[in-house]
């Protein structure tokens, strides 16, 4: 990896983090289509899995009074049970396809979620599935987010509990991620070069999103969240064509 690209992804860093810490979510969904454009997919995964992992458990300790932990627990539960599929998807599958299908996936829960499409009283099931399908992306492409958020926002829960649930749910599947990888013998030194490099920035972007989020309402929250969505969605089909 060159200096420049270094510097470009220290940049990228710092700037997925504030949206990380604003919305709750956004950090590897926003990050690793733009640092596939300067590295290797599978080495913008492992950065920001050891990245985003850090930061989801610094701000689900923050905001831990406000965890919906029935909710958690079901997500986590199913993303562990799909995340051998999706390090089989990392290991032999076409990336770009991947990311194509993901892209796809995220604005089709946008467009559900523009039209207001309210699930409160959905069953549970719509819970595990959608933690399955988070837990194969969370191995294949580090994006885990869309699945969950899109249940969370159709759920219709506060955003300082979303943004808690969040975090715990990525702290705990982050963690397994990066032992998963790790036996796999798939982290390298220049992954995790860049990671303590790039360490400084990201807890910079979160104290910066953590004082950016108190001034935002329920509605321009969730106004953020599809905003969000609708650009990792974009950015997943452009680098999965320019990829």
């Amino acid at each position: 990896m060159t200096n420049e690209h270094l510097l470009i992804i220290s940049v990228i860093i710092l700037l997925t983090s504030v949206i990380q810490a604003t919305a709750g979510f956004g950090f590897a969904l926003l990050a690793v289509p733009l640092m596939v454009l300067f590295v290797d997919l599978r080495q913008a995964v492992i950065i920001a899995t050891l990245l985003g992992t850090v930061s989801n458990f610094g701000q689900a300790w923050q905001l831990r009074h406000h965890h919906d932990r029935e909710i958690a627990k079901i997500f986590i539960i199913a993303s562990c049970l799909g995340a051998p599929f999706g390090l089989a998807l990392f290991r032999y599958g076409n990336q770009d396809v991947m990311k194509a299908l993901l892209g796809c996936a995220v604005l089709f829960g946008v467009w559900m979620l523009a039209r207001g499409r309210d699930l409160q009283h959905a069953n549970r099931a719509l819970d595990w599935i959608m933690g399955w399908v988070s837990g194969v992306l969370l191995m294949a492409t580090s994006t885990n987010g869309p699945p969950i958020v899109f249940t969370l926002q159709a759920r219709r829960l506060l955003p300082e509990v979303q943004r808690a649930t969040l975090n715990l749910i990525f702290s705990v599947t982050g963690v397994l991620s990066i032992i998963i990888f790790a036996v796999a013998d798939k982290i390298h030194l220049d992954e995790l070069r860049v990671a303590l490099i790039t360490t400084p920035l990201m807890l910079l972007g979160v104290f910066i999103g953590t004082r950016t989020r108190v001034h935002i309402d329920a509605l321009r929250f969730r106004r953020m969240v599809l905003v969000l969505l609708t650009l990792g969605g974009v950015s997943s089909l452009v680098s999965a064509f320019v990829g």
